[in-house]
């Protein structure tokens, strides 16, 4: 089967992610939004929403996100290197990127020990439901080629 991707394939990979992220985010607004008021310029508002700031820095997360999952988990440009290696790598790009914007938009103290333990516990979770739900995926799709697999071979 021929893999023909268009420019919205990557704007719905691209869209798909950020609505991920800014669910998270506004998850954590409303369960820490006043307690980091003022320490992260990530909650700048409190419980009461994510800044235009916030939503612009995390729409470039989603997309240097986006483009790295294309570019490390696909076979279009990196086809002999090993899925573990790959995806080692992708994780380390996402968690260097992550660390970048902490620096450049003060999105907590890089100080404060605390907070990079918080944000290393966070990360950790939400990559493994995230490998959790792509392993999930990827079973169903193979049952679902396997079923269709068998139903040929019967015809």
């Amino acid at each position: 089967m021929e893999d023909r991707r268009t420019v919205f394939h990557y704007f719905s990979e691209l869209f798909a992610t950020y609505g991920v992220i800014v669910a998270i985010f506004l998850l954590l607004d409303l369960c820490v939004g006043e307690a980091a008021s003022g320490y992260s310029s990530l909650f700048a508002y409190g419980k009461e929403g994510l800044s235009a700031g916030t939503l612009a820095q995390l729409l470039a997360l989603a997309l240097i996100i986006t483009v790295l999952r294309n570019i490390l988990l696909t076979d279009n440009l990196i086809g002999s290197m090993s899925m573990i290696t790959r995806n080692v790598l992708f994780f380390l790009a996402i968690t260097g990127t992550i660390i970048l914007f902490v620096l450049l938009f003060a999105w907590f103290p890089a100080d404060d020990a605390s907070a990079w333990i918080g944000f290393l516990i966070s990360f950790a979770v939400c990559s493994a439901l995230a490998i959790l739900i792509s392993r999930l995926k990827e079973k169903a799709e193979n049952e679902r080629m396997n079923r269709a697999l068998e139903k040929y071979r019967n015809m």
